[in-house]
């Protein structure tokens, strides 16, 4: 059996290397929303991770912002929950 599965093993196919790009996460929120978005998100997000989303609406942040608070308990006061959708969705048509 061990024999078998060596021989299988030698003769798969290699597969090349591939090269993937993560996002810096060193990089923080700039503009006029600079302040609320990197008090209430990059704490668990990269500035870079939260703008490389699909585009999203304001009503579709507003969503991820209250599973961010319901499921995941991210402590964002209720003031900053309201003002983050808009936010986000400046941020990412810049």
């Amino acid at each position: 059996m061990k024999s078998l599965l060596l021989a299988l093993l030698l003769a798969a196919p290699t597969l090349p290397p591939v090269s993937v790009t993560l996002p810096d996460d060193d990089a923080i929120f700039a503009g006029p929303d600079a302040d609320l978005l990197n008090a209430n998100c990059t704490a668990c997000h990269s500035s870079e991770m939260v703008l490389t989303q699909p585009l999203m609406t304001e009503q579709a942040w507003a969503a991820s912002v209250a599973k961010m608070r319901t499921i995941y308990k991210a402590p964002i006061e209720d003031a900053d929950a309201a003002a983050l959708p808009a936010a986000l969705a400046r941020a990412q048509r810049r």
